[in-house]
């Protein structure tokens, strides 16, 4: 498997170089590694040395991880890219075992192992429900269930609604949302993964790059490029992990995140109707309930971003669609 590795960064020296320390130690050849950074500190000669088994390129780009990470593939020399965000930690064993997988089912395009990420001093790569409230929440609003329903209670509207998310499997919502209820097995399939840790086709990505015209974060970029691809789902290893350390640098706050993320799916939702069929309405329906849970806790922030998102996509004046309208990049909506 001849894998070309993309890393795009921003002012995050000390995660890279942590970064590229683990993908030395990888058991499965790299073909090269291609960092495409946009911050003012940059890597000297002496720092990438060290690192001289690896063949390291360092390009400079502008602030944009879309438009950093579209560079990486367009330079990349190998079939296959590992798509990897700076502050991942690589199992020695991670691109190994993506493979093994490879080789068993030649069909796959885009792979991934589980992305775990510490909650409360727990690393998890899932979020189960337990909460029979929370269940018909989700239900009742399309909204996104990202582990499995595990609800004690067993009443009739537990056993119909667990039983509707079990025919429809790993989904996207009428909302537009990613449902994913279904880890069974040595790997599961879903339409919606986060790619910060995936190993996908080139071939695929050229197909399908990441939006320009979305903010230099990048939020909400997944969505575009997993329903561009040629072959619905990625697969997801459940023996395969790395861990996600969610780099405090660079990083926006909550509720300019939310109200930047429900425009990219809005902007997606409008401008690729066929691979994405969400409407409008279920749309504001589902961001109706964010904004109700908001509400119940007080969080008047995150309360005022969803006003404001509910309002520009429903009079449709969302400021990514304009932007793409007028060919402009890496536009930066503000609340």
């Amino acid at each position: 498997m001849d894998i070309s590795v993309v890393i795009p960064t921003c002012n995050r020296k000390q995660r890279v170089l942590q970064l590229l320390q683990h993908l030395q130690g990888s058991q499965h050849p790299l073909r090269e590694v291609i960092i495409v950074d946009s911050g003012d500190d940059q890597f000297g000669d002496h720092e990438l040395s060290a690192f001289a088994a690896m063949d390291i390129q360092y390009v400079r780009a502008e602030k944009s991880v879309c438009i950093q990470r579209n560079e990486g593939i367009r330079l990349a020399k190998g079939e296959w890219i590992f798509l990897c965000d700076d502050d991942i930690e690589v199992p020695a064993d991670y691109l190994q075992k993506i493979a093994a997988h490879v080789q068993q089912h030649p069909e796959a395009g885009a792979v991934s192992g589980l992305v775990l990420q510490q909650e409360k001093g727990e690393w998890k790569a899932a979020y189960d429900l337990h909460s029979p409230m929370a269940l018909y929440w989700h239900y009742l609003f399309r909204l996104s269930i990202w582990g499995e329903i595990r609800c004690a209670e067993n009443n009739f509207l537990v056993r119909n609604i667990t039983s509707y998310y079990r025919r429809k499997g790993n989904h996207i919502t009428k909302a537009g949302w990613p449902v994913i209820t279904d880890f069974s097995g040595d790997y599961f399939t879903t339409p919606i993964y986060g790619l910060g840790a995936s190993v996908v086709r080139k071939s695929w990505l050229l197909q399908s790059p990441y939006e320009e015209v979305l903010d230099r974060h990048g939020i909400g970029d997944n969505y575009g490029v997993n329903i561009g691809f040629p072959v619905a789902g990625v697969q997801v290893l459940n023996n395969a992990f790395v861990y996600h350390h969610h780099a405090a640098e660079n990083r926006l706050q909550r509720p300019l995140q939310y109200y930047r993320r429900m425009l990219a799916l809005d902007y997606f939702r409008r401008t690729r109707a066929r691979q994405l069929p969400a409407s409008k309405g279920w749309l504001l329906w589902s961001l109706t309930g964010n904004m109700l849970s908001f509400m119940r806790v007080g969080d008047r922030r995150m309360v005022r971003a969803s006003l404001k998102t509910i309002w520009q996509i429903a009079w449709g004046s969302n400021p990514y669609y304009k932007a793409a309208k007028a060919n402009k990049k890496v536009v930066e909506p503000v609340l």
